[in-house]
């Protein structure tokens, strides 16, 4: 008889889970974590709870560091979810846009709703922490049902968040009151409330998002240009396509099953966007209207569905708008032996579909690695060309002065 694996207990499980909103790196080479700043957070709570408790090292607080695929959690991530006595996220706007942090808050609510009943109030056991700041109202409904002063960790903090605080060397004094204080409420709200554990772990797959109702505010549309199973040109090799244009994966290699497409959500999403996805079909009148786009918007070309009549002809009147605002990503697997061999003919098909788009050629993307860097920096161009083309809408009334920088450090609230 195989051997059951034995039953957990609340007291082997972190004391609090961080969740916070992953930051992709923007080079894939830098060592550079734009995530450190969360992780100094992290680790100066974790210090504070040990001191404040008789925990062992390791088990005052959890955070995921890897950023995930989003189809997916690892076990450790589940376990933890489903064993923390605090669920603490870590509001900013770009939190709020992410599936992933609406899921792990769903996960946890779950556990909270199994233990009151579904009439039952969420307790304490989730303390929210600000990031950077976002008005009440902007918040998501779940959000603005928990009861949590900000005001009682200073107004600095308040004003600021903790981002704020921790890259402003004259906070210091602020950011340290506010680690404390948020950290005595997470041993606080540990010591008096209890939720029940959750048997099984969470699955990704099995949760909503929270989030369902938040508004972002900067929506991403994602084309996608390639052919289906069904749609191929003539003799080309289809282990690179799927049942549709959004599973293609140009760089797909033994294990590597995951379409392009899920890495641009994923890139998007990290970088405060909404992607909303879609095929040249689902986009064409959008991207061929004369109207003025009112999004940023990021094109996957694959190559060879430039060949195809019907997509080469709504690729030229794209093109014919001269959208800046579209930014244009061409994937080349020098791997694939049948694209290497026709990459001439596929490289003038692809010039007279996309001649303007086209005009200053980058480097090839020629790995998953370099698609990642090219959509962060397609991202910032598009929503950059937005930004200054978008009408102004100053305000009524004289001019006022300009801000003055900060003042070196004021005394404490």
């Amino acid at each position: 008889m195989p051997l059951q694996p034995a039953p957990r207990s609340p007291a082997q499980g972190p004391y609090f889970f961080l969740s916070y909103a992953h930051i992709p790196t923007h080079d894939p080479n830098s060592r550079n974590d734009p995530n450190r700043w969360v992780v100094k957070l992290f680790e100066d709570l974790c210090d504070h709870i040990i001191n404040m408790t008789n925990l062992p090292q390791g088990q005052a607080g959890f955070m995921d560091v890897d950023l995930r695929s989003g189809h997916l959690w690892p076990d450790r991530l589940a376990d933890a979810l489903a064993t923390c006595k605090v669920f603490v996220p870590l509001y900013s706007p770009r939190y709020f846009e992410s599936d992933q942090c609406g899921k792990e808050w769903a996960a946890f609510q779950q556990r909270v709703n199994n233990h009151t009943g579904p009439e039952g109030h969420l307790p304490e056991a989730i303390v929210p922490a600000l990031w950077s700041p976002i008005p009440p109202e902007r918040l998501p409904a779940v959000a603005q049902s928990i009861q949590f002063t900000h005001d009682v960790l200073g107004s600095r903090y308040r004003d600021e968040g903790f981002y704020g605080l921790v890259k402003i060397s004259a906070m210091r004094s602020h950011y340290q009151r506010a680690t404390m204080g948020l950290a005595k409420r997470i041993v606080e709200v540990a010591q008096r409330t209890h939720v029940g554990l959750m048997e099984p772990p969470p699955k990704y797959a099995d949760l909503r998002s929270a989030f369902d109702d938040y508004s972002p505010q900067r929506p991403l549309r994602v084309t996608v240009v390639a052919p289906d199973l069904t749609h191929l040109p003539a003799d080309r090799n289809p282990y690179y396509y799927g049942l549709t244009p959004e599973e293609w994966n140009p760089f797909r290699r033994g294990s590597n099953t995951r379409p392009l497409v899920s890495h641009a959500e994923e890139i998007a999403t990290a970088h405060g966007f909404l992607p909303e996805v879609g095929s040249l079909d689902d986009h064409a009148r959008l991207l061929t209207s004369p109207e003025r786009p009112d999004e940023p918007s990021v094109m996957l070309v694959d190559p060879w569905a430039t060949t195809g009549p019907d997509c080469h002809r709504t690729l030229r009147a794209f093109d014919r708008r001269n959208r800046q605002s579209v930014s244009v990503i061409v994937p080349w697997n020098h791997e694939d032996e049948q694209t290497v061999r026709d990459r001439p003919r596929l490289q003038r098909s692809l010039n007279s579909a996309l001649h303007n788009n086209l005009s200053e050629p980058g480097p090839d993307v020629t790995s998953v690695n370099a698609f990642r860097g090219a959509l962060s920096d397609a991202l910032g161009r598009a929503a950059n060309h937005l930004f200054k083309t978008a009408p102004a809408y100053p305000p009524e009334g004289e001019p006022t002065r300009r801000p003055r920088l900060m003042q070196p450090e004021d005394p404490d609230d």
